[in-house]
């Protein structure tokens, strides 16, 4: 058993030697395209932490109409809380909007004995900035809120959703293009050599080897192929990362930690099973001549 174990391992790395120039294009190429779609997806996890950490900040205030009654506060916020992408809903009073106003500015203090000038509102934020315009149009329907006084960071919300879908576009654009480009290039380098060793595979037919025996090794060189270039994609990853961390750590804060374990893992994988794939559809139609 061991035998032949050693002997499908020996045939697949005879094979990655044989075809040097190929392998080692189909090896950088699923590299360079691990590497987009890692960094890209490390970048969009980022940046989809960072707008979920500042949900505090991206928050609605509703303000409710002049006179709403306790019953009517309690309804429109049980009814703000259904709605899809609302993450919380905190009511504040208006007694409590005016004590905070001038607490916060002293030297408007003369003006305590005036007529209290805040509304009731509600404090939302949502658990998904996607869904802001829907989620006022929603609220903007209730009875008692003021429909023109919802408040909110329009721009710097539309400038975190748009940041996420260009991140989200450019790693499936360009990673999904290098990716099938790798994915070719391990095709041509297996049916290179399934093709260069046509007469030692009739060979093994006419003495009853198994078609598993004689594609085995092939699907080992590919896998090898995918494995070796998500393992160069991830230390390329980790150097870029600790290049990037140094450069803004001069100027702003230290980036958080470079999960490499995790990426180790996820695009090795990734490319091992790629490379499987690639390598199974390049041996089924040349094997086809018995």
């Amino acid at each position: 058993m061991l035998d032949r174990i050693f002997f499908l391992l020996g045939e697949a790395f005879i094979a990655l030697r044989r075809n040097g120039w190929m392998t080692f294009a189909a090896i950088s190429t699923v590299a360079v395209s691990l590497f987009l779609l890692g960094g890209l997806g490390y970048v969009y996890l980022q940046v989809a932490n960072a707008a979920q950490n500042m949900t505090g900040r991206f928050e609605l205030r509703v303000m409710l109409k002049d006179g709403s009654k306790n019953f009517e506060i309690s309804k429109t916020a049980a009814d703000i809380r259904a709605i899809p992408g609302v993450k919380t809903v905190n009511w504040i009073p208006r007694d409590k909007a005016w004590q905070k106003f001038l607490t916060e500015n002293p030297e408007h203090q003369k003006y305590v004995d005036i007529e209290n000038p805040y509304p009731d509102s509600f404090k939302v934020i949502l658990s998904d900035l996607k869904q802001t315009d829907q989620v006022i149009a929603k609220i903007k329907s209730f009875p008692a809120v003021s429909a023109d006084e919802i408040q909110y960071l329009k721009s710097e919300q539309n400038l975190y959703v748009q940041i996420q879908a260009i991140v989200k576009w450019l790693g499936t654009a360009l990673g999904g293009l290098l990716f099938v480009t790798g994915g070719i290039l391990i095709y041509n380098a297996i049916r290179l050599s399934v093709l260069s060793r046509r007469l030692e595979i009739r060979n093994m037919q006419l003495v009853g080897a198994s078609f598993l025996t004689i594609r085995i090794p092939f699907y080992i060189e590919g896998m090898v192929q995918g494995f070796v270039g998500g393992l160069l994609a991830t230390l390329l990853l980790r150097a870029g990362h600790a290049v990037v961390d140094a450069r803004v750590t001069q100027i702003w804060t230290t980036l958080p930690v470079f999960p490499t374990t995790t990426f180790l893992g996820i695009l090795c994988a990734m490319g091992s099973v790629y490379g499987l794939i690639c390598s199974m559809v390049a041996v089924r139609a040349p094997l086809r001549f018995r």
